[in-house]
């Protein structure tokens, strides 16, 4: 009405296939309602004028500018749907109170619930009273700067002023007294129409025998939290009182961006797969003009039912490739709808049996967890929960390790009690086509470090030459591997981990990986082949001294010679913060307990071999190789 003027004053529906989904107030009057369907609707009102609506387009875009002109006034804005904001006037109110004279004659705007507005005396509420006016201001500024009309409800909760803004349509407001809560709560027809019951549970309030709201409040308790739960309990019996202390909180950018489409029937593979591939060209453009990265990528149909036509959705989701995302948020839409297909009918093809008969009536595509840049952002099942962020921010650059994944950087310190790291939640190989046996692992790239020998080894070049990559490397994946991990696949110690493969210069390689868990393991795996067994089993959370070159359990160069762990708290070693290892998962500890145990008992049994000696070099190559593969980046990928 908005965009054609003309349209204003006739009976008009907004048309979606077969469904007239809203219609305006002069179509109402005449007997059609929402969803109804448009044989229906032409029934009741020939002259009935429909638009077509299936692109949300403008409907989007309105309804944002409305909620940015709500903040504009008061920054506390929870979006509800399309067409609905909750507001905390809270402050606006005081603010206004403690301007206003004591000789100030309050009233009511608009209508007050079950009363006559002439009738209330406004000063018992002062509160609501100026609430009434700031709604009625907010309402013009919509009306005057957007083109709207729209209804307001005043009440002391979200609950209430819901319920008590759809007492007066349209274009009206409605404010509710403390007093009227058991009469607007009590005058409700079912439990359905109290906000936050939705379908489901309304289903199983009604297995108990609850129907009415009336029900829902003289069920005992503890009956109820049998079936629900103690807090849910206690939430649905406060919502039949009226009680609701959810605060209003403001809804920023949506977490999720979604499209769908509703149809009489798909039944075939074919069909699904172009349906899904209109979806995505849509939903790609809509993700690239709002600038982030979604993570997660979710399908969701709801099949056919006779009985239960529109709650029977059933949905799958995956990680979303972080080359896919990165093509999303950027300019390669085309590229992205064409890989993202085949993941959607992965997904579509767990949740249906195609040899079989299917009758889907919707599919809906949906982007979720979106980052700025595509980030990941560790959160209560990260690894960074073991960690506390480093103070110092000055370290030469040469102990910084870059993970190869994300770019995320971690940074050594001088003694403190952890490592700061946000970890990425999937490797580079990983999104290029390498598929994860057992956990997740960040390769970083470490600085020169000195040898027991006091050789120093030199870092990698940063083009590495193709003929050094192992045979099974496939290069065309290779190049689309991080700059880190390549390094990583070409070094020295790489090619010597693998069995069959050895190189004659020595080298050290530190990859701090993840446990399936979220624990940190900290590994080295040596080019020296005596030290290749040794080297297996070790792991810890340690506390790294500046100039040290290894982890716990190997020799730790410091000045130019070498020490060894002191023994603390029993089996502790002395460079682990017990602190942190409490943090740690219990069977973490248990782990890195029976590590320090095999690496304290074989540091007592002597070595019968003498000093340079090589002999039985083949079965030492081979317990070497065996010994670094365990603990090697590749052990966690296969092709």
């Amino acid at each position: 009405m908005i965009r054609n003027p003309a349209l204003r004053d006739v009976p008009l529906g907004i048309q979606q296939k077969y469904i007239v989904v809203t219609c305006n107030y002069v179509a109402r009057d005449q007997g059609v309602t929402k969803l109804m369907t448009v044989a229906a609707a032409k029934e009741k009102c020939p002259q009935l004028v429909l638009v077509k609506g299936e692109d949300l387009t403008h409907y989007r875009e309105m309804s944002y500018k409305l909620t940015e002109l709500l903040m504009s006034y008061c920054p506390l804005v929870e979006r509800l749907g399309f067409d609905e904001n909750f507001m905390d006037i809270t402050k606006m109110v005081e603010r206004r109170l403690a301007e206003t004279p004591e000789s100030h004659n309050f009233s009511f705007q608009g209508h007050v619930y079950n009363r006559l507005s002439a009738d209330v005396k406004a000063s018992d509420h002062p509160s609501l009273a100026l609430g009434s006016h700031i709604a009625a201001e907010l309402r013009d500024a919509i009306h005057s700067q957007l083109g709207l009309t729209g209804c307001a409800g005043v009440a002391t909760n979200k609950l209430l002023a819901k319920l008590v803004s759809g007492a007066f349509k349209p274009n009206q407001q409605t404010s509710l007294l403390p007093e009227d809560v058991g009469a607007i709560v009590g005058g409700l027809s079912g439990l359905r129409k109290v906000p936050g019951v939705g379908h489901q549970t309304a289903k199983r309030l009604q297995a108990l025998g609850l129907v009415s709201v009336k029900d829902l409040q003289l069920f005992p308790l503890n009956a109820l939290g049998k079936e629900f739960g103690g807090p849910s309990a206690r939430r649905l019996r406060n919502l039949s009182l009226g009680i609701d202390d959810s605060a209003v909180v403001p809804s920023g950018a949506p977490q999720s961006l979604s499209d769908e489409d509703s149809f009489r029937k798909i039944s075939t593979a074919k069909h699904v797969s172009e349906k899904i591939q209109e979806l995505l060209v849509s939903l790609v453009q809509r993700m690239h003009k709002d600038g982030r990265q979604p993570q997660t990528f979710r399908l969701t149909l709801r099949r056919y039912s006779a009985t239960n036509k529109w709650f029977s959705r059933e949905s799958r989701q995956c990680p979303m490739p972080n080359h896919v995302g990165q093509k999303v948020a950027s300019d390669g839409a085309d590229e992205a709808v064409v890989q993202l297909v085949p993941l959607a009918m992965k997904l579509f093809h767990r949740m249906v049996d195609c040899s079989a008969a299917f009758h889907l009536t919707l599919i809906n595509v949906c982007f979720s967890n979106l980052r700025t840049g595509g980030a990941a952002v560790g959160g209560k099942g990260s690894i960074t929960s073991f960690f506390t962020h480093s103070a110092s921010q000055s370290q030469d650059a040469s102990s910084d390790h870059q993970s190869s994944a994300r770019g995320v950087m971690t940074r050594c310190t001088p003694p403190q009690k952890a490592v700061s790291t946000e970890p990425p939640r999937r490797s580079g190989a990983e999104l290029h086509g390498w598929s994860r046996t057992q956990r997740p692992a960040v390769a970083v790239k470490k600085p020169p470090l000195q040898m027991e020998s006091g050789s120093t080894t030199s870092s990698h070049p940063k083009i590495t030459p193709m003929h050094r990559l192992p045979p099974d490397v496939d290069p065309e994946v290779f190049r689309l591997l991080p700059e880190e991990l390549q390094e990583e696949l070409s070094s020295p110690a790489y090619a010597n981990s693998r069995p069959g493969l050895s190189t004659s210069s020595p080298a050290v390689v530190c990859v701090p990986d993840i446990t399936t868990n979220g624990s940190p393991r900290s590994v080295r795996e040596s080019q020296n082949i005596d030290k290749g067994a040794e080297a297996k089993s070790r792991t810890a959370v340690t506390r790294r001294p500046e100039g040290s070159s290894a982890f716990l359990g190997e020799d730790v160069t410091e000045g130019g010679r070498t020490s060894f762990p002191r023994p603390s708290d029993g089996e502790f070693p002395g460079d682990v913060d017990p602190t942190v290892f409490s943090e740690l998962p219990l069977d973490v500890q248990r782990e890195l307990m029976s590590g320090w145990r095999q690496q304290k008992a074989a540091l007592k049994t002597p070595s019968s071999r003498k000093p340079g000696r090589r002999s039985s070099v083949g079965k030492d190559r081979k317990t070497a190789g065996k010994g670094a593969q365990a603990n090697n980046l590749l052990k966690y990928f296969k092709p």
